[in-house]
């Protein structure tokens, strides 16, 4: 019998990182820390549900961007759906195994990821706000290893700036040999995730993850809109002020998506 999907999921919100991007196209994180993420974040939740928000301050040519991240998956599962507000322009740039694809998102639009591809979301503000990301991912199998950042030549630096520069440094390389060198690029997209599947293989706790998040029925929903308002109902004046106070149940920083609001930690698993 089903019961809730929200209970197998993990979803939350997130204000992805600021940076700009030097002569060469590297990436230059702006200085931030914890408390400065949670605040950010409390402000665009509450901006979100129509509280009084204080005007984000403006920064110029910065962008906002997520950390290039995958999923090898289990079995084809799970998907991740993610949700953008507060942009001026948005786009999710997608390693696919067929080759490199860049949706422009619109305010209330739904975008579904599949497993198997590297992502990264790369966005512009709207006046007075910072770009707030609303993500689903309908198991919880990428807090047990089925997803990473996307580092396949290099090791993972610890501090989130270098993190984020390395990451997108690989990213772009990898991209520009999606048309000229199509055998180094499927290459490198077959590495990385055939390593992270093959770690968390032999891990019978994936597979008992997945086998009860399909008794809630979290992966046969077909229509995805009433799960993002639930999720959006729980932003209570209490969870966005303990968002705010960076009440580590609920606030996580370096995220995917830089600061996040863990949601899921309201709703715990069954």
């Amino acid at each position: 019998m089903h019961t809730d999907p929200l209970n197998a999921r993990l979803f939350g919100y997130g204000v992805p990182y600021r940076v700009r991007f030097d002569a060469g196209g590297a990436v230059q994180a702006l200085p931030t820390d914890a408390a400065l993420e949670a605040k950010r974040l409390a402000g665009e939740l509450e901006a979100l549900t129509g509280g009084e928000a204080e005007p984000a301050a403006e920064e110029g040519d910065a962008w906002a961007i997520s950390m290039p991240f995958g999923r090898c998956g289990v079995n084809g599962l799970p998907l991740e759906y993610l949700m953008v507000h507060h942009q001026a322009e948005a786009y999710l740039e997608v390693l696919t195994p067929a080759g490199v694809e860049v949706n422009n998102l619109s305010p209330g639009q739904i975008v579904t990821l599949k497993p198997g591809r590297v992502a990264r979301l790369r966005a512009r503000p709207l006046p007075g706000r910072q770009v707030l990301v609303a993500f689903q991912t309908e198991d919880r199998t990428p807090l047990q290893g089925n997803a990473a950042p996307f580092c396949p030549d290099h090791e993972l630096p610890d501090e989130f700036a270098d993190r984020l520069r390395t990451c997108h440094a690989a990213f772009q390389q990898t991209r520009s040999q999606a048309c000229m060198q199509a055998a180094r690029y499927t290459g490198v997209l077959q590495d990385f995730f055939g390593r992270m599947a093959e770690k968390i293989a032999a891990d019978p706790a994936v597979h008992a993850t997945q086998a009860a998040a399909r008794s809630t029925g979290t992966y046969d929903v077909d229509d995805q809109v009433p799960l993002f308002e639930r999720q959006k109902a729980l932003l209570t004046p209490e969870i966005i002020q303990r968002t705010g106070a960076a009440d580590p149940v609920l606030f996580r920083f370096p995220g995917m998506f830089g600061g996040i609001a863990m949601l899921y930690q309201l709703f715990p698993a069954d």
